[in-house]
Protein backbone atom coordinates (compact mmCIF):
# COMPACT_ATOMS: atom_id res chain seq x y z
CA UNK A 1 0.00 0.00 0.00
CA UNK A 2 1.46 2.97 -0.96
CA UNK A 3 2.16 5.70 1.97
CA UNK A 4 1.10 9.19 2.13
CA UNK A 5 3.40 12.08 0.87
CA UNK A 6 2.75 15.85 2.09
CA UNK A 7 2.87 18.33 -0.61
CA UNK A 8 5.39 21.38 0.20
CA UNK A 9 3.40 23.77 -2.20
CA UNK A 10 0.45 24.14 -3.82
CA UNK A 11 -0.46 22.86 -7.30
CA UNK A 12 -3.07 22.01 -9.76
CA UNK A 13 -4.00 18.35 -10.71
CA UNK A 14 -6.48 16.57 -12.82
CA UNK A 15 -9.42 14.14 -10.67
CA UNK A 16 -8.93 10.58 -12.38
CA UNK A 17 -12.67 9.94 -11.54
CA UNK A 18 -14.38 13.19 -12.26
CA UNK A 19 -11.80 14.80 -14.57
CA UNK A 20 -12.07 18.24 -12.57
CA UNK A 21 -9.34 20.62 -11.67
CA UNK A 22 -8.01 19.87 -8.53
CA UNK A 23 -6.06 22.92 -6.08
CA UNK A 24 -4.22 20.86 -3.60
CA UNK A 25 -2.41 23.18 -0.66
CA UNK A 26 0.96 22.76 0.45
CA UNK A 27 0.95 20.93 3.79
CA UNK A 28 -2.00 18.86 2.37
CA UNK A 29 -1.21 14.65 2.26
CA UNK A 30 -1.96 12.91 -1.14
CA UNK A 31 -2.64 9.07 -0.52
CA UNK A 32 -3.80 8.35 -3.95
CA UNK A 33 -1.43 7.27 -6.34
CA UNK A 34 -3.45 8.48 -9.66
CA UNK A 35 -3.18 11.77 -8.42
CA UNK A 36 0.68 11.30 -6.67
CA UNK A 37 1.99 10.35 -10.11
CA UNK A 38 0.79 13.97 -11.62
CA UNK A 39 2.94 15.47 -9.37
CA UNK A 40 6.24 15.59 -10.90
CA UNK A 41 8.03 18.11 -10.07
CA UNK A 42 10.34 17.28 -6.69
CA UNK A 43 9.60 20.44 -4.92
CA UNK A 44 6.17 20.51 -4.86
CA UNK A 45 6.89 17.65 -2.48
CA UNK A 46 8.02 18.39 1.35
CA UNK A 47 10.99 17.05 2.10
CA UNK A 48 10.64 13.30 4.20
CA UNK A 49 12.42 13.68 7.48
CA UNK A 50 15.21 11.22 7.99
CA UNK A 51 14.31 7.96 9.69
CA UNK A 52 15.57 7.47 13.08
CA UNK A 53 17.20 3.78 13.44
CA UNK A 54 15.31 1.95 16.71
CA UNK A 55 18.63 1.15 17.85
CA UNK A 56 19.43 4.79 19.10
CA UNK A 57 19.98 4.43 22.81
CA UNK A 58 19.06 7.54 24.98
CA UNK A 59 22.41 9.32 26.21
CA UNK A 60 22.34 9.53 29.82
CA UNK A 61 22.62 13.08 31.25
Amino acid sequence: MPTARTLATAVFVTDPKTHETLLLQGGEQVNDPAIADQITHPDAWASEPPRRSRSIKAEAP
